[in-house]
């Protein structure tokens, strides 16, 4: 069965009957339509407790979506943290993974939703009855406070385990969903709510409506066309000012016959023809650029004045069945194109890659510093040598004490040391040398040869 995604008419019951601030920029133009007869009007409740009773339904069947959305979410990415890091062996059993996740969940609801202890001891209606049972049954295992007892009060392991799960980034991360998809559907959300989600979204809240309205997006299909009874409830929302009637006054055609033309709304069998769920509704209330009328149009043509239920033209009745090209679905349904225009790109820029840009701050403030660094300890380097070539020449400096005056030499008497006798040398050396002397004096006895 394809279920609908209407948070728009959640929020547009909610600031009629209930005077709650919209959580949709556009729930603000519907306010103002609903003055006006046209079907939307027709098919919102009349009296403030019928309205109520439908808020409860609407409120019921989306708390009981994104409470699904949620643990599926998160027990996916749970297991996954599981498989990347070693866990205890308690995290191995289902039913403590189940519990896990449902604290977590119940501790999401306790710092969006019951905010008060009057909440927290009675919760609202919306939220469905197990869920319940488990914020008030403090002694249930799967209250945030008795899991904390069970598990990590006694076990550092479990305790350090389990911080670092809830601390990682990606987790980090899908709770903050979970969290705005809770405060999505309580209502009544302050301005401090928008900035603090765009903060941690880095992105307009108006632009990050998927992310709330569309968390069982992953398990049904999006594609499918806008239901035409939806659409065909905005015709004509956009009534004419004052000044445009008397100005399109002023600018009637006599050859025209203006008795002929009606101001009948087609009937609501025909625009419930062809009607089908759309999964994406949210993104019917992003902001969209201002109504540009096209050049060739009738009302252009005609200058015919615009009328409080829109117009109507008395041709066939197959122009009235065709809402996909009404001017103003189209104005309301059509996304705004979010491109910034060229100087705050070039701002962007200037505040990423310009002179101050902050890792370019950083970078200039850490070679100054290092620069600082390095100066003083040259400058200490300086001090030291001077002060030791202070020191060295105070050391180098006169004494005085050769400036003494120097007593007279004494003449010492000369000693001359007589030479010392030969000694005889031993009878072999001296027979050695007398027959070295006798070979150097032997003549050549030989005989000269010569060859022919």
């Amino acid at each position: 069965m394809k279920q609908t995604n209407q948070m728009w008419k959640l929020d547009l019951l909610e600031a009629k009957f209930e005077e709650l601030p919209p959580r949709y920029p556009h729930t603000k133009k519907l306010l103002f339509a609903l003055k006006h007869k046209n079907k939307l009007a027709k098919k919102l409740p009349t009296s403030k407790e019928d309205a109520q009773e439908e808020i409860k339904k609407l409120k019921t069947l989306y708390f009981e979506q994104k409470y699904h959305a949620a643990y599926t979410k998160l027990e996916k990415e749970v297991k996954k943290f599981i498989k990347q890091k070693k866990a205890p062996e308690v995290f191995e059993s289902d039913d403590f993974l189940s519990q896990l996740i449902t604290a977590k969940l119940i501790k999401c609801l306790g710092s969006t939703v019951l905010l008060s202890k009057q909440l927290k001891t009675d919760p609202p209606e919306f939220i469905q009855e197990n869920v319940r049972k488990y914020i008030v049954d403090k002694s249930s295992p799967f209250n945030p406070s008795q899991f904390f007892v069970q598990y990590c009060q006694n076990s550092k392991e479990v305790n350090n385990y389990c911080s670092n799960l809830w601390n990682s980034k990606s987790v980090k991360s899908i709770v903050g969903d979970i969290e705005w998809s809770f405060k999505m559907v309580r209502g009544n959300l302050s301005k401090q709510d928008f900035e603090e989600r765009k903060k941690q979204t880095g992105a307009p809240v108006n632009e990050d409506v998927g992310v709330s309205g569309d968390e069982n997006s992953s398990e049904e299909s999006s594609d499918e066309p806008e239901n035409e009874e939806q659409l065909s409830a905005f015709d004509g929302l956009v009534a004419a000012s004052d000044q445009e009637d008397d100005n399109t006054d002023e600018g009637l055609d006599p050859n025209i016959n203006y008795n002929e033309v009606t101001d009948e709304e087609p009937s609501e069998d025909e625009s419930e023809g062809s009607s089908s769920d759309s999964d994406s509704a949210d993104d019917f209330f992003e902001e969209e650029p201002p109504k540009k009328k096209s050049k060739g149009s009738l009302d252009d043509e005609y200058n015919l004045p615009e009328l409080a239920q829109g117009y109507y033209s008395g041709g066939s009745d197959d122009e009235s069945d065709d809402v996909d090209n009404d001017e103003v679905v189209k104005s309301i349904t059509q996304q705004r194109k979010n491109r910034r225009g060229q100087r705050a790109r070039q701002k962007i820029w200037a505040q990423k890659y310009g002179k101050e840009a902050k890792h370019i701050v950083q970078k200039r403030q850490q070679i100054q510093s290092e620069r600082e660094i390095r100066q003083r300890e040259y400058e200490e380097r300086q001090r030291k040598r001077e002060l030791k070539a202070q020191m060295l020449a105070e050391k180098q400096q006169p004494t005085g004490a050769n400036t003494e005056p120097l007593g007279e030499r004494k003449s010492r008497p000369s000693t001359v040391t007589p030479p010392a006798e030969d000694k005889k040398i031993h009878p072999s050396w001296e027979a050695k040398k007398l027959a070295e002397e006798k070979l150097k004096n032997v003549k050549f006895q030989g005989k000269k040869i010569t060859f022919d």
